[in-house]
């Protein structure tokens, strides 16, 4: 659940109350509030994250046939905005230790096609990926590394590789760690090419957006040099996010003790694989268990349909790509050719973690979940 002021009207200032509505000061003072939290020169704020995949690589100039190296455990946007710009995905794995993309494959598929010209890296319910192995190998290869940071908000922008051929892509989604009332995104990046470009991109190939175009002494004329997309942030969106990031910190511990206090009460339980919490980088945007099969006489479904009967909601992150019918059709793909995303597909449960959830509501969830298993276990 989002958490919204009881007052809406405290959200808006006197911008908005005057009539700029579209972007405007308030974008741009939601930028540099991004850019001081996320420790990046640069903040485009557009109107989703996949506007920020989207745009981010659009901004390299790809050509069609060029290919992209993506987890095939991950939200469907992560792909399909390379393919809107004729590129093809070469799907990989997650690793053996959590949902994240194998890296010891990255290299071999590298090697073996010069097509491909990117790389789009997701941490997966904000865990980390190890971006020090993800430079390594992309320096050695030249090719764009695009983070797709939309569980990720938390993890400070790393400055380790070439500025021109790195970005990262952010979500304001009505259900992430923040919400520019209920969609929104950002490109975020040390790079004041890309910036500059995504920017143009984001408003038709405009040279001039429309706050600057409209505020008293600005000159009128604009010129449209590429062709663009619709995709800019509104001054009404900005209002929510300045609002939601200046609790970003407050909430961000009150996730991770709820992560943590879940750990505390399933880590004796065998049919149960818990995330780790040792000291690795993690916004603890979702909390996900994986079911053990062989310690149950239930199924992972059977055991979320006796979740929901008590009232305990629930989600899966995510029917991979592999997994989807457009995808099957056009590339032959079987879903085995992934197998540890396969199994991660059908063994895995995201529980409730946001902020406002209360303690009683918390220790009803982990007493649910222990009830199931008592009477279920083998």
């Amino acid at each position: 659940k989002p958490i919204l002021p009881k007052n809406i009207d405290d959200v808006f200032n006197k911008s908005i109350k005057d009539g700029w509505l579209t972007t405007g000061p308030n974008v741009k003072l939601f930028e540099q509030k991004l850019s001081k939290f996320t420790n990046a020169n640069h903040v485009v704020a557009v109107n989703s994250c996949t506007a920020a995949l989207h745009l981010t690589l659009a901004s390299q100039n790809f050509n069609k046939g060029d290919k992209f190296i993506a987890p095939t455990h991950t939200f469907v946007a992560s792909v399909e905005v390379g393919e809107h710009l004729g590129m093809e995905p070469i799907l990989v794995d997650s690793e053996p230790n959590s949902f994240n993309i194998d890296l010891n494959i990255l290299e071999d598929k590298l090697k073996k096609d010069k097509k491909i010209k990117a790389l789009v890296i997701v941490h997966f319910a904000g865990k980390s990926v190890n971006l020090k192995k993800v430079f390594s190998i992309a320096q050695k290869y030249n090719v764009f590394i695009l983070e797709d940071s939309a569980h990720a908000l938390e993890l400070k922008y790393n400055k380790g590789f070439d500025q021109d051929l790195h970005a990262s892509a952010l979500s304001f989604y009505a259900n992430k760690n923040i919400t520019t009332g209920g969609e929104g995104g950002a490109v975020v990046t040390d790079s004041e090419k890309i910036a500059n470009k995504v920017r143009s991109l984001s408003l038709h190939g405009m040279s001039r957006d429309g706050w600057n175009r409209f505020k008293i002494g600005s000159k009128w004329a604009y010129d449209v040099s590429m062709l663009g997309y619709k995709y800019n942030m509104t001054d009404i969106s900005a209002s929510f996010g300045i609002s939601q990031l200046g609790q970003v910190q407050k909430w961000s511990l009150l996730r991770k003790r709820i992560a943590a206090s879940y750990n505390d009460s399933f880590k004796k339980i065998e049919g149960l694989t818990i995330p780790s919490m040792n000291n690795e980088a993690h916004a603890w945007h979702l909390y996900i268990i994986i079911i053990n099969n062989k310690y149950w006489k239930i199924n992972r479904n059977e055991i979320i349909e006796r979740l929901n009967k008590n009232g305990v909601g629930t989600s899966m992150h995510y029917v991979p790509i592999h997994m989807h019918s457009y995808y099957i059709k056009k590339y032959g793909f079987k879903n085995t050719d992934f197998p540890r995303s396969y199994f991660l597909s059908n063994n895995s449960i995201s529980l409730p973690l946001y902020p406002g959830l209360k303690e009683e509501e918390l220790q009803y969830i982990k007493n649910t979940v222990s009830e199931i298993w008592q009477k279920f276990k083998i």
